[in-house]
């Protein structure tokens, strides 16, 4: 009986992270490595190629990007907006893969 309770719940589990798998369809997050004030985003449906800026910032020495893509994919959401602020480790943006 303990094992066909074990093996459902094994089954369940399995079952469940299945379907968020195929549901979430190979989804990036995307998070700042820098902290600033944002100046430019990615527009939502861009393709984007590993390595592509995502997010760019203004810090004391200038201009630089504080997220870029891990993967070539299409940006689905951007989470902030240029004049807001992101710290280090935020999550800014989403990215379906390819």
């Amino acid at each position: 009986m303990y094992k066909k309770i074990l093996v459902g719940i094994l089954f369940l589990g399995l079952a469940v992270g299945g379907v968020h798998f195929a549901v979430a369809g190979g989804m990036r997050e995307v998070t700042s490595t820098l902290s600033g004030q944002v100046t430019w985003t990615a527009a939502i449906g861009t393709h984007v190629e590993e390595g592509s800026e995502i997010i760019r910032i203004s810090t004391l020495t200038g201009s630089a990007a504080a997220a870029r893509a891990a993967a070539s994919g299409t940006v689905k959401e951007v989470l902030v907006h240029p004049g807001e602020n992101v710290e280090r480790g935020m999550l800014v943006a989403r990215i379906v893969e390819d």
